[in-house]
């Protein structure tokens, strides 16, 4: 439990606080500066050299708090930490974390996962869980798919390339007893791969492109038209901007 505040110090805290915050008044009473900023709050005193965020800090915080230690961010925005993480989760950007795992799940996910019956999205689906949480679950776990350490027959094999035109992966895979990526990664290992017709460029994607390359950066330009990346770069070239640079 920490000291209790003498008048002496209150009238410092009182006199001081709100003109050289608590760093200064934690320096002149010996108080922690988390003790100095209860104390004044409990008394409804406010410190006037709090920094507000001005929208150039609270946009770099927006792009960069998923990308960058917060320390980082900290250093960049000459802040503490302490004041980014509450930024932070003032805009919402602290994912909480996922719930525990209870000793039910875990001993339905180890029956379920080595059963070939089930799909991986049934497993998740039975466990309430995310396909990405599930999968991670069982690798902490050490659990292994059976199928995806057995061997593919002559005769699977031949109806997979019978098929791949005619059916979906899903429809094969539960002919075959197997999981959808199962047969999609061993379609891929023999060369048969499925190639949709590209999608057609419009004028206003042209032209988006034009007004934007080299302004913003290219991988946001496909996230707007919701193209890939090499797709908007080796589409800058036919459009004569590809060398282009900006005054």
């Amino acid at each position: 439990m920490g000291k209790s505040w003498t008048s002496s110090e209150l009238r410092i805290l009182k006199n001081q606080y709100s003109a050289k915050g608590a760093k200064y008044v934690a320096k002149r009473t010996g108080h922690p500066v988390p003790s100095v900023v209860a104390k004044a709050n409990s008394l409804g005193i406010h410190s006037g050299t709090i920094k507000r965020w001005n929208q150039f800090e609270v946009n770099y915080l927006l792009k960069n708090f998923n990308n960058k230690p917060v320390d980082s961010i900290a250093r960049s925005l000459k802040r503490n930490q302490t004041s980014v993480l509450n930024k932070a989760r003032l805009l919402n950007l602290l994912i909480p974390k996922p719930p525990k795992w209870s000793e039910e799940e875990l001993a339905l996910l180890q029956k379920l996962w080595t059963d070939k019956k089930f799909s991986i999205d049934e497993v998740a689906a039975k466990l309430n869980k995310t396909r990405a949480a599930t999968h991670f679950r069982a690798w902490k776990m050490g659990l292994k798919r059976p199928e995806v350490w057995r061997f593919w027959t002559q005769e699977q094999i031949q109806y997979l390339r019978k098929n791949y035109k005619k059916k979906t992966y899903r429809e094969i895979a539960e002919h075959l007893g197997m999981s959808t990526i199962s047969v999609f990664h061993k379609a891929r290992r023999i060369g048969l791969r499925l190639r949709e017709a590209p999608r057609p460029w419009t004028q206003a994607e042209d032209e988006f492109i034009r007004q934007n390359y080299r302004k913003i950066p290219s991988r946001e330009i496909a996230q707007k038209l919701n193209r890939g990346l090499d797709a908007i770069i080796n589409r800058a070239g036919p459009l004569g901007i590809s060398k282009k640079r900006v005054k």
